[in-house]
Order: C-alpha cells, then sequence, then structure tokens
C-alpha cells in the first residue's frame, strides 16, 4: 500500500503532550518516506491514502500536528503538490493583516517580517471568523542559529488555565475577546512593511478608477463577509480621500474542536498581549512611540483583560510548547483548530512557505 512509504520516526523536538491526551502522546508525531530515497510520487501517493482511509484525521486528532522529515522537496511548487495531494480546499483569506507573496499555486510566503522580530503564540488567524483549519509550512532554507517554530496544543493550554485561573476562563468564555485591527491606505504593491495595506486586504475589488463613495462601499462589501467586525473610516485628507480603515472583531476566545468537541483556547489574545508589552503600549492610551494605538486584545465588553491572566497563559505556553527546527525540503502540518505556533528569531536565511486550507466539513 502506498501509506507505508510513510512511517513513524523519532523526532528529537518533540514533546509529550499533557492531558487530556493519553500519556507519551508525540507532539508532533513524525513520518518519513520508507525507503528514504522514496519518489515524490511515491510520497504524494501516499499523503491521498492517508486522507482517503481516514488515517490522517486519527493521527491529527490524537496528536495535532505531523512534521514530515526527509521529503527531499526541491522548491515551492513541489510543496504546492505535496499541499494538494491532501485534498483540502484552499482557504480564501479575508482582511489579511499579514503581507505574504505568492510563490506557488495556494504556496506563499509564511511571514515576512524582520527576522530580529518575533511572532508570538496564536491559532492562525485566530482574530478572525474565518480562519483556516490546516496550516503546513514548509522549509526553503534552514537557519543558521535559531529560526525555530514553538507550537503548543491550545486544547492542552485551556484545561491547564482552567485549573490555574479558573475565573479567567470563566470570563473569557462569557465575554469573548476583541481585537483591533488597522489598514492604512496605501499602494497594492507595498513591500515597505510586513503589514498589508486597506487595499491589500479589503480592496479586490476596487478600481483605480472607482470614485470615493464607490471604492468605500467595494471595501465595505468585503469587510461585511466577516460578519463579526465593525469599522470605522479615519483621516480623509486630500491628499488620503478614501482614508483609512480601523476594524474589530468581537469573537469567541474558547471553540470546541469540530471532530472531538474538546475546548481548546483559540484565539490570538496571548500574541497580542506580547506585541503591546514590545511596544510599551499595554496600558492605556496604548499608543506606540509613533502615536499609533496599538493596544492589546480586550474582552468583548471593551474592558482589559488583567496581565496576570495571560502571563500564566505564557508560563503554561512555555512549559508545554515543541520547539521545532528545521530542514531543508521539510513540512510541518498543523490542526489549527487545536495547534498554535510562533516563530523565534534566527541568524542565516531561513525561509518558511506556509499553505492554507479548509475542509468541506469544518464549519468556520
Amino acid at each position: 500500500m502506498a501509506v507505508e512509504t510513510l512511517h513513524r520516526v523519532p523526532y528529537g523536538p518533540s514533546v509529550d503532550l499533557q492531558p487530556p491526551y493519553p500519556e507519551g502522546t508525540s507532539f508532533p508525531l513524525s513520518l518519513a518516506p520508507k525507503p528514504a530515497e522514496a519518489s515524490k510520487e511515491a510520497i504524494i501517493d501516499a499523503v491521498r491514502e492517508l486522507t482517503e482511509t481516514g488515517r490522517l484525521q486519527r493521527i491529527l486528532e490524537e496528536h495535532g500536528a505531523i512534521y514530515f522529515q526527509g521529503l527531499g522537496l526541491k522548491d515551492a511548487d513541489e510543496f504546492s503538490e505535496f499541499a494538494h495531494a491532501f485534498g483540502w480546499l484552499p482557504h480564501e483569506a479575508i482582511g489579511n493583516p499579514v503581507r505574504r507573496t505568492i510563490l506557488a499555486k495556494n504556496v506563499a510566503t509564511a511571514n515576512e517580517g524582520p527576522n530580529t522580530q518575533p511572532v508570538y503564540p496564536h491559532n492562525e488567524f485566530g482574530l478572525s471568523p474565518h480562519y483556516p483549519a490546516y496550516v503546513l509550512f514548509y522549509c526553503v532554507s534552514a537557519p543558521e542559529t535559531g529560526g525555530e517554530t514553538p507550537i503548543n496544543n491550545s486544547i492542552v493550554l485551556y484545561h491547564r488555565l482552567k485549573e490555574r485561573v479558573p475565573e479567567f476562563i470563566k470570563e473569557i468564555e462569557q465575554k469573548g475577546v476583541k481585537y483591533q485591527l488597522f489598514y492604512p491606505n496605501g499602494p497594492r504593491d507595498q513591500i515597505s512593511s510586513a503589514g498589508t495595506t486597506l487595499l491589500q486586504s479589503y480592496g479586490i475589488h476596487v478600481l483605480d478608477t472607482d470614485d470615493t463613495a464607490t471604492a468605500r462601499q467595494k471595501v465595505e462589501d468585503e469587510v461585511r463577509r466577516l460578519p463579526t467586525a465593525t469599522w470605522v473610516w479615519e483621516n480623509q485628507s486630500e491628499t488620503n480621500p478614501l482614508g483609512d480603515l480601523r476594524v474589530w472583531q468581537h469573537l469567541p476566545a474558547v471553540r470546541a474542536h469540530p471532530r472531538t468537541g474538546e475546548p481548546a483556547f483559540f484565539n490570538n489574545a496571548v500574541s497580542r498581549f506580547l506585541n503591546a508589552i514590545d511596544a510599551g503600549t499595554l496600558e492605556p492610551p496604548h499608543l506606540n512611540e509613533q502615536g499609533r494605538y496599538q493596544p492589546p486584545a480586550f474582552y468583548g465588553d471593551d474592558s482589559l483583560i488583567p496581565r496576570e491572566y495571560l502571563e500564566t497563559a505564557v508560563e503554561i505556553i512555555q512549559e508545554t510548547r515543541s520547539l521545532v527546527t528545521w530542514k531543508e525540503g521539510d513540512v510541518l502540518l498543523l490542526d489549527n483548530h487545536s495547534v498554535q505556533h510562533a516563530r523565534e528569531p534566527w541568524t542565516g536565511h531561513r525561509k518558511l512557505l506556509a499553505s492554507l486550507w479548509d475542509e468541506p466539513q469544518v464549519s468556520a
């Protein structure tokens, strides 16, 4: 059988998941080709069979993440072939606040921020009601030092938080979490920032010939595809007639895994908390050195989440995470419903590509 081409192998960065997972559950589970020189076609056939037989879903339910070693994928196009073999639906980004460059079909750069800047733990698009079910990362070039991808299980995080700070879980389950996203007006092809402009995020239907009212209507129609969003136009002027867009999202902070039913701490609150600490904007008025409003995430009633609760979450994440190291050609698959990821600073020429996918049975 084709599936026998992939077999379980040891992986040094793996850790054992804590309850509610059974003792000895590896995170991530690692699979590699057998024989080691298996062709790309044989590997892709094995992935298809894993999916079609339901074994892949069982592995993800049990482990949350899979690290594929020794695949030998040579470039973005081969990674794209591998990603498409799972048979999922490509995820459509709506209002993406992070700039990514498309390099192959349904494959883009993972994050174009500076290598000195960490990315903090988050569920992919956890600050949106429209998020992917699965995330695949592919290593084009490994770093000289650092550059790990920390991953943590958000089901474990929920259970640990409920044990240590049950009042926090009670409050955040009742109130939800609220995020602010700011989209400055700018060109569609801007590359000076890792963030996206208004037109890059919501201007897919805006034409250069549109007047201001028409352009705004088209942008707002796109924002409305995210039904939990509210927004306001800001900074209109003669040189910026369209203005900038500030969007707020009020969302659940805890979501049940669609297959197992296990509750997960599914959100980007920790990431926003740590970013606000870095920027010195944790406390009101939440203005950074440039005078830009950069708040943390709030409770859904607009009140600040107490710092000690999020510090506890950070402690649990650091205690339970796996620091995934990279070899060229390898792939990491995450079940986004149950796994958060981050990024460590690095030296060298580290480059990761990402591919985001939905499953027809999974409702966002």
